[in-house]
């Protein structure tokens, strides 16, 4: 699941530099970043939020100081680098490529983004949040928000309007199924009046995405505890409660390390006979329950994610492709114009395929490296199993003694072997349909046809056309390869088990090298089933190697060529039928749409750049 979290971490910071943030009502765009599951911090003002934030990270980077420190939500993207000796590192969203090494310089760039954002605005706080990523070997990979601190009086010369202004900030952000309240109340304060609980029973009344958090539990009036409150005795919570125990301001002044904090933590409830016993304390035990409890919110919202984004992405480009406006050009010429275009962007795209790199060559890597990989890595060995194998032939031969061999047995061992080829087969046809996909995409984009950005509208129409016929050479193929796949299935080559080899006399070998003919060890009962195994996966072993030889052959053929010689021909014949009101709208633009235009252009880049990170996960 780290791949995909990563993945979602960089959903998320695309989203936030297209301005699509989880705030506002997103207009009548659809909004991407409200879909993503994420952590959000509440709490009151120095209810200790940030402490928690810094001390589940390790680092020291948050701004500090009195009154409303957190002026904007602070969208934190942890990532566990994958080299345990790698420099950690952290990357911020407006300053994309850029890695501050000093976590200091972190915390100078927030206070200063902050600035230069509300001085701006003419505001003291705003909801439009800073994303930061940050890359170490220590971190779990989660996905955090830090909102401004909750108040109930304004202060420091504050308009009164702040108190509810950083409510509904607040309310924007938990609001969302998809969110995760992380509620922090200090223990030293009342729980009945605090800010961070009452908004989170507000927007989740259920308390199925709320998990709350004791701070300042080492500050408690002498003689009291707050262990009846994480118990669950005094105030349940449906996930519970959590107590961490930050660093003091003496302990930030004598810069004590994380490190050194957390094993004071550990020791305070190790020590204080009050927490003796409880495992829902420390610093430590809060990061692995967040990070649990994102990983299982991203596994279970991932597919609605894909699912939003490829509809929105059809969404926006129907309304696209009903766009356009009036061209001052007669029916011929027009008609003349659009097919020379098409014609020339067909020409480009079977160059790509012809000419190698970032075309054919990566079509080849699919047939020559992926499904052969992917073919491997089929769970052969589940069916290749003594135990198994003497269970599935029990059972398809009945009482009846074998004569000479288990007929009905070996059919059903080697249809369900076979079975599994077609996912792998069915695969490769559908990442070779997304290379030629990418292909139009680079076409569309290329010097080649750049006589087409002057009409947006036909360039969007000849993509989706484009994108349409592979639809259909890619179901086409899917066909074909289904149906070679069920064709090995269903007629076994008899010849094979009658010789214990090949027709053409050829050695035999199974899946894992050993020759068919090899003499088995154990019992004679083992010795019986392993012979059924070498000779079935020996035959499996045949027909893997065909496939992997017949597959790509029927790809090419039902697709990539298909889709070099008739990528356009269905438009192209539609396009020599249109009224001149049809073409007008191809090759004009209505300049009264053309800030919605512009809008959707924008929003569909955003979700084409998503969509291309979620399907580049392998789940």
């Amino acid at each position: 699941m780290d791949s995909v979290l990563k993945a979602v971490n960089r959903v998320s910071q695309i989203a936030a530099l297209a301005g699509d943030t989880q705030v506002g009502d997103g207009g009548s765009l659809p909004s991407l970043a409200r879909q993503l599951p994420k952590i959000v911090v509440v709490g009151g003002q120095s209810s200790g939020k940030s402490s928690v934030l810094e001390a589940v990270v390790g680092r020291d980077f948050l701004p500090r100081g009195t009154g409303i420190v957190t002026r904007r939500p602070l969208e934190l993207q942890l990532e566990t680098a994958a080299d345990p000796n790698a420099r950690e590192y952290g990357e911020f969203g407006h300053m994309a490529g850029q890695k501050f090494y000093d976590f200091e310089e972190i915390r100078k760039e927030i206070e200063a983004e902050t600035m230069r954002h509300t001085q701006k605005r003419g505001t003291i706080v705003s909801p439009v949040p800073i994303t930061l990523r940050i890359v170490s070997p220590q971190l779990p990979a989660l996905s955090m928000v830090d909102m401004p601190g909750l108040t109930k009086v304004p202060i420091d010369g504050q308009p009164k309007s702040i108190v509810q202004e950083l409510e509904n900030m607040a309310r924007d952000y938990v609001k969302h199924e998809n969110v995760i309240i992380l509620a922090v109340t200090p223990a030293n304060a009342d729980l009945a009046t605090s800010d961070a609980l009452r908004l989170a029973r507000e927007v989740d009344p259920t308390g199925e995405r709320t998990i709350g958090v004791l701070t300042k539990i080492d500050i408690m009036d002498p003689g009291t505890n707050c262990r009846d409150v994480l118990e669950g005795h005094s105030y349940g919570l449906r996930n519970g409660w959590i107590g961490v125990v930050n660093r003091g301001q003496a302990d930030i002044n004598s810069r004590m390390s994380m490190r050194d904090a957390r094993a004071k933590e550990l020791e305070y409830f190790q020590k204080k006979s009050d927490y003796q016993g409880l495992r829902n304390v420390g610093t430590g035990h809060l990061s692995t329950e967040l990070s649990e409890k994102l990983i299982s919110s991203v596994r279970r919202q991932l597919p609605n994610i894909s699912g939003f984004v490829n509809k929105s992405i059809m969404d926006l480009q129907k309304e696209l492709e009903a766009m356009g406006g009036p061209a001052a050009n007669s029916r011929g010429e027009m008609i003349h114009l659009v097919l020379t275009l098409c014609r020339k962007f067909e020409t480009t795209f079977g160059k790509l395929i012809d000419g190698g790199k970032g075309g054919g060559e990566l079509i080849l890597t699919v047939f020559e490296k992926r499904l052969p990989e992917s073919i491997e890595k089929q769970p052969f060995k589940k069916i290749l199993d003594v135990g198994y194998v003497k269970r599935v032939i029990e059972e398809a031969d009945g009482i009846q003694p074998h004569l000479v061999a288990p007929e009905a047995g070996y059919r059903r061992l080697l249809e369900e072997a076979l079975g599994y080829l077609k996912d792998p087969t069915e695969k490769s046809v559908e990442e070779v349909f997304v290379l030629l996909r990418r292909m139009v995409d680079n076409v569309a984009n290329s010097d080649e046809v750049r006589a087409l950005r002057r009409y947006p509208t036909l360039r969007r129409e000849i993509v989706t056309a484009a994108y349409r016929a592979l639809e259909k050479f890619k179901e086409d193929t899917r066909k074909m390869v289904s149906i070679m796949v069920e064709m090995e299935r269903n007629y076994i080559t008899a010849e094979y088990f009658r010789t214990i080899q090949m027709p053409d006399g050829k050695v035999m070998y199974t899946l894992d090298g050993r020759p068919v003919t090899e003499e088995p060890e154990g019992s004679p009962e083992e010795k019986h089933y392993k012979r059924i195994i070498n000779q079935v996966s020996g035959y499996v072993r045949e027909v893997c190697a065909q496939l992997t030889q017949t597959v790509p052959k029927a790809i090419v053929h039902c697709m990539v060529l298909q889709s070099k010689d008739k990528l356009l021909e269905e438009m192209s014949a539609s396009v020599a039928g249109d009224q001149e009101a049809a073409l007008k709208r191809l090759l004009g633009e209505d300049e009264a749409v053309m800030k919605r235009r512009e809008a959707l252009t924008h929003k569909l880049d955003m979700l084409r750049r998503a969509q291309s990170e979620l399907t580049s996960v392998d789940v």
